[in-house]
């Protein structure tokens, strides 16, 4: 494979890198898509800490030297063979996750979308929480806790809601079950004693007109309005819809807060984020949270928004 290349950090299911494929390929772009799921079965790959890294995909073969941007979009745990001994199968998982975050990092281009530290910062929602508050972005009244009375004593005068401080869900023998931000009643507050086993981040009640996802590539920005009032399952989050046409439009940001979402990017050093704000009845914006490789496809679907060009623009600069 010729120098001069994107570098597509991600999964075999995951569709995204299709659009931006499709983008570089118009832009006369290469790209080289490492699946994380299909290394090292399939994938194979070779360090030299006085050398660099080279990996192989079939007959298609890049070295460190040869990429001029990375967009680390996500990475998962390997397809191992079935029948591996319980230790032995976490052990490669170990290793092989080793080895993708030791060797990614050697490579000469400083271009990312995003680097690999700044992106598990920017995960970590009680330091997002803490970077967007500095910044000035309006907050609900939030508390994240193990601790009982701490809970009971925040819920005397708000309505809360409850949600996860990391990713939002729970494996099982049937996959990945979403947890989704739910609203706690008052018998609710009587019985935390689930506390003890992990902390839960608890935030006022935000009284919305509409969500808004924010969709920021570098400077561009790309707002778009979920019109999740009009249906009881996404009052409190969109996402538990049971309407899979939920309707969406276009939306105009003051200026002021589309820098703001530019500022947030720039403090916690993302080239990309999916930023969630409410729109209140009274016109204000309430910041919920960021995530810093969130999907946007069904808004480019929905909406238009030239989300993948604007990517693969920047991947190939």
């Amino acid at each position: 494979m010729s120098t001069e290349t994107v570098l597509i950090v991600t999964t075999s299911y995951d569709e995204a890198p299709e659009y931006v494929g499709s983008a570089l390929d118009c832009y006369g772009v290469p790209y080289f898509r490492l699946d994380t799921d299909r290394f090292p079965t399939e994938i194979r790959a070779t360090f030299d800490p006085q050398g660099e890294l080279s990996i192989c995909d079939g007959s298609k073969r890049i070295k460190g030297t040869d990429v001029k941007s990375v967009w680390y979009r996500r990475s998962t745990v390997p397809n191992l063979p079935d029948g591996l001994a319980p230790g032995v199968h976490e052990f490669c998982e170990r290793e092989t996750r080793a080895f993708l975050e030791g060797v990614l990092p050697t490579l000469p281009s400083k271009r990312w979308m995003s680097p690999l530290q700044a992106i598990w910062r920017a995960e970590r929602k009680p330091y997002q929480l803490s970077v967007a508050s500095q910044l000035g972005f309006k907050l609900p009244p939030t508390i994240v806790t193990n601790e009982v009375p701490e809970v009971q004593h925040f819920a005397v005068t708000r309505q809360l809601i409850a949600k996860a401080v990391s990713a939002g869900y729970v494996k099982s023998p049937n996959g990945n079950q979403a947890i989704f931000t739910s609203a706690i009643a008052e018998s609710d507050l009587d019985n935390l004693s689930g506390l003890v086993l992990a902390p839960v981040t608890f935030q006022e009640l935000v009284e919305k007109s509409a969500d808004i996802r924010v969709t920021v590539v570098a400077e561009d920005v790309y707002a778009a309005e979920i019109l999740s009032q009009a249906r009881d399952s996404s009052r409190i989050d969109w996402r538990a819809t049971d309407d899979p046409d939920i309707a969406h439009r276009p939306h105009d940001l003051p200026l002021g807060l589309e820098n703001l979402c530019r500022s947030l990017l720039d403090q916690l050093g993302l080239a990309f984020g999916a930023i969630d704000l409410a729109l209140t009845p009274d016109g204000s914006y309430v910041f919920f949270e960021i995530n810093p490789s969130g999907e946007w496809l069904w808004i480019e679907d929905q909406l238009g928004f030239p989300i993948s060009e604007s990517i693969a623009s920047w991947l190939g600069k």
